[in-house]
C-alpha cells in the first residue's frame, strides 16, 4: 500500500495517554528483552524453602526472571517444576481430545500421527514424574532411568527433564507475560516503518518483523512463535511472512547457544561464535526465502481477519514511524487483557511444548547410542562437512548434524569430552542454532500455532538449512581457525 508523503504527516491529536503508552511500555519492553544489566548473585531461603542459588550475572530482564523462577522452583529445595510441567501435559491432552479434537485426529495423516505421539510423550512424562516424586517407576521402563554415555552419563529422563522441559516451561510463560510490551504499543510499528526499506528486499519480511525477529533470537523460538501466530490472527501478516518469521528467524535462545559454547568448550571465543552465528542464522535465511517450499507460500491472511499490510513511505519516514506508534498505541487493549490474551494462546503451544520433546528426544537418544541411523543419514552432509572437518572427524561432525533434527542440545555433547579440532567444536555449536528447526520441541511449538505449516515443508526447510548452515560454517571456521 502506498502513501502520499509529500506533506509531513501531522502528530498531533494525540492523546498524553498514547504517547505514555508509547514511550512507557516499550522502554518496558526494550529493557526487558534487550538491555542487559547487572545482578549479584543470591539465594534466599523463606520458611524454609531453600531456593537455589544464582550466581551474579550481567543479561535481559527476562533472564533474570527466568533464573529466579528456576531458582525457586527447580534448583532449590522445593522442586515444583515435575508437578508444573506434568499438568502442561494434562492441558495438551485436553487440547488433544476435548478442544481442537478435529483439528489433531481429523485434518491430516500428519496431525494423527503426532497426536499419537502426544499420548506417547505424556506416557513418559507421567512415568518421570512419579519416579521423581516417589522413586518408583515400571520395571519395563527401566531404560529410561539408567545412565548412558552418550549424555554424560545422566539418565535419559533426567537429561530430558533438566535440559528441555524445565527451561521451555519457564521461559515460555516469563516472555508470553513481557512480550505485549514489545509487540503491543507502537514500537513494533515504529521499528517496522524504519526498516521496511531493508527488510522487504533482503529477507521479503515487513518491516515490523525486525523487533520479533530479534526479540525471538535474544529469548527463545517460542516468542518468535507466538508472536508471528500472534501477528499472523490479527491480519498484520501473511501466512508467507508469518511462516519465514517461525522456521527461519525463530531459533534458540541466546541462553541456549551459552550452553551450547560451554559443551564444545568455545566460551573463549563468546563474542566470535555469537555474532557469526548470528550472520549465519540471516545469511541462510536470505538464501532460503528465496527457494522452494518458502518461495511458494502464498501471501494469504488468516480466515475472517482484515488483513492489515504495512503502508509504504519515501519521505518523511521518521514522522510516518512515530505516526504509526501513537496509532497502535491509542488503538491497543489493556495490558492485562493482551497478556491474558497470549497466556492462554501459550499455553496449547506450551502443552505441545512438554509432550513432545519428552518423546521425540527419548526416540534420538536412543536411536543415536544404539543404531547407525543417524550415522547414514549423516552421509547426505560428510561431503559440505569436509570443505573444514579433517576426515577423521567428518563422520562425527555430519551424524552430529543429522541428530540435530530430533533434539538439538545433543550434536554439542557428541565433543563434549575427549580431543577434538575447534571447526569441529564449532560447527556442532552452530549448526543447531541455524538450523532452527527441530523434532523435540521445535515443531510440537509450531504445529500448536494456527500457522498453516506442513510438516513435509518443515523437512525441507531443515534439510536445506543445515546444508546452507555447514557450508558458511565451515567457510568461517576456516577463517578463525586458520591451523
Amino acid at each position: 500500500m502506498k502513501c502520499d508523503t509529500s506533506t509531513k504527516p501531522s502528530l498531533k491529536g494525540y492523546s498524553i495517554k498514547a504517547y505514555f503508552k508509547l514511550i512507557t511500555f516499550s522502554t518496558f519492553g526494550i529493557l526487558a528483552f534487550f538491555i542487559s544489566f547487572p545482578l549479584p548473585g543470591y539465594q534466599v531461603s523463606v520458611f524454609g524453602w531453600q531456593f537455589g542459588a544464582v550466581s551474579g550475572n550481567s543479561t535481559m530482564l527476562v533472564t533474570h526472571i527466568t533464573s529466579f523462577i528456576r531458582a525457586a522452583l527447580w534448583d532449590g529445595s522445593f522442586k515444583a517444576m515435575p508437578a508444573i510441567i506434568w499438568l502442561f501435559g494434562i492441558y495438551c491432552l485436553i487440547d488433544l481430545f476435548l478442544i481442537r479434537f478435529d483439528n489433531f485426529w481429523c485434518a491430516s495423516i500428519v496431525t494423527f500421527v503426532f497426536s499419537i505421539f502426544k499420548i506417547l510423550g505424556f506416557v513418559l512424562l507421567t512415568i518421570t514424574a512419579v519416579s521423581y516424586y516417589f522413586g518408583v517407576y515400571p520395571a519395563v521402563f527401566s531404560w529410561f532411568f539408567t545412565g548412558m554415555e552418550s549424555i554424560g552419563g545422566a539418565n535419559v529422563s533426567f537429561f530430558i527433564l533438566d535440559r528441555i522441559l524445565v527451561p521451555i516451561c519457564i521461559i515460555l510463560p516469563v516472555t508470553a507475560v513481557l512480550l505485549p510490551l514489545l509487540a503491543d504499543y507502537g514500537l513494533v510499528d515504529f521499528i517496522g516503518v524504519v526498516s521496511r526499506r531493508f527488510m522487504r528486499p533482503i529477507l521479503r519480511l515487513p518491516g515490523r518483523a525486525a523487533v520479533i525477529t530479534v526479540s525471538a533470537l535474544l529469548a527463545n523460538f517460542s516468542v518468535g512463535h507466538i508472536a508471528a501466530n500472534d501477528q499472523y490472527k490479527s491480519g498484520r501478516m501473511s501466512a508467507r511472512e508469518s511462516i519465514i518469521i517461525a522456521t527461519c528467524l525463530s531459533t534458540v535462545s541466546m541462553g541456549f547457544m551459552l550452553v551450547l559454547a560451554h559443551n564444545t568448550n568455545l566460551m573463549h571465543i563468546w563474542n566470535a561464535y555469537l555474532w557469526s552465528t548470528f550472520l549465519i542464522v540471516i545469511v541462510v535465511t536470505l538464501v532460503g526465502v528465496r527457494i522452494y517450499p518458502l518461495n511458494k507460500l502464498p501471501d494469504t491472511f488468516y480466515e475472517g481477519v482484515v488483513p492489515v499490510p504495512e503502508k509504504e513511505y519515501n519521505k518523511h519516514i521518521v514522522r510516518y514511524a512515530i505516526k504509526e506508534a501513537l496509532d497502535t498505541a491509542t488503538a491497543a487493549d489493556k495490558y492485562r487483557k493482551r497478556a491474558a490474551y497470549i497466556m492462554k494462546e501459550s499455553a496449547v503451544i506450551l502443552g505441545a511444548c512438554v509432550v513432545g520433546p519428552t518423546i521425540f528426544a527419548t526416540a534420538g537418544l536412543m536411536l543415536y547410542s544404539f543404531t547407525p541411523i543417524f550415522t547414514w543419514i549423516g552421509y547426505i552432509f560428510w561431503p559440505f562437512v569436509r570443505i573444514a572437518i579433517p576426515a577423521s572427524e567428518a563422520v562425527t561432525a555430519s551424524s552430529g548434524a543429522a541428530l540435530g533434527f530430533l533434539e538439538n542440545m545433543m550434536p554439542s555433547l557428541l565433543v563434549a569430552s575427549g580431543e577434538w579440532s575447534m571447526r569441529t567444536r564449532y560447527m556442532l555449536a552452530v549448526v543447531p542454532v541455524t538450523a532452527v528447526v527441530f523434532l523435540a520441541s521445535f515443531v510440537p511449538c509450531i504445529m500448536a500455532t494456527s500457522l498453516p505449516v506442513k510438516f513435509g515443508h518443515l523437512v525441507i526447510i531443515w534439510l536445506e538449512r543445515v546444508v546452507l548452515s555447514i557450508i558458511f560454517a565451515a567457510l568461517i571456521s576456516l577463517i578463525l581457525f586458520p591451523t
